[in-house]
């Protein structure tokens, strides 16, 4: 079974708190950070993603095309998603706050929808 900790954004500021989360030692937030720069593209919308998340937590609205309620496909679990242009940010809430469990490219986004579903999913049960 996996072990899971949550790492505060100390970037985000506001009323509502945001964790990473990391999976048996891989935050997959910061890998995702990490492939963005070395590819040197879309770094400026990584900037803008953290943009969002500090609106949100401070309580500012977000158009729906920036930030939206999304289907975790797991009972009881609220998910969202935040977006740029070619960036995807999958979280979900729950009683520790909001947490940031997944990030990929729209180009990719299917196969990142079924990778996210399945991280809530070990993430849900290993708390049971």
């Amino acid at each position: 079974m996996s072990k899971f900790a949550l790492d505060e954004m100390n970037n985000v500021n506001g009323v509502i708190t945001f964790y990473r989360l990391i999976e048996d030692g891989v935050c997959y937030w910061n890998e995702f950070c990490v492939e963005i720069e070395k590819e040197g593209t879309h770094y400026e919308q990584v900037f803008a993603l953290t943009a969002q998340l500090n609106r949100k937590a401070n309580l500012q609205s977000l158009a729906e095309k920036k930030y939206h309620a999304y289907d975790t496909k797991v009972t009881g679990v609220s998910g969202f998603e935040f977006k740029t242009k070619d960036l995807r940010e999958y979280g979900i809430k729950d009683e520790q706050g909001n947490i940031i469990m997944f990030a990929g490219k729209k180009s990719n986004q299917d196969a990142d929808e079924v990778t996210f579903r399945s991280i809530v999913k070990r993430y849900t049960e290993s708390k049971r």
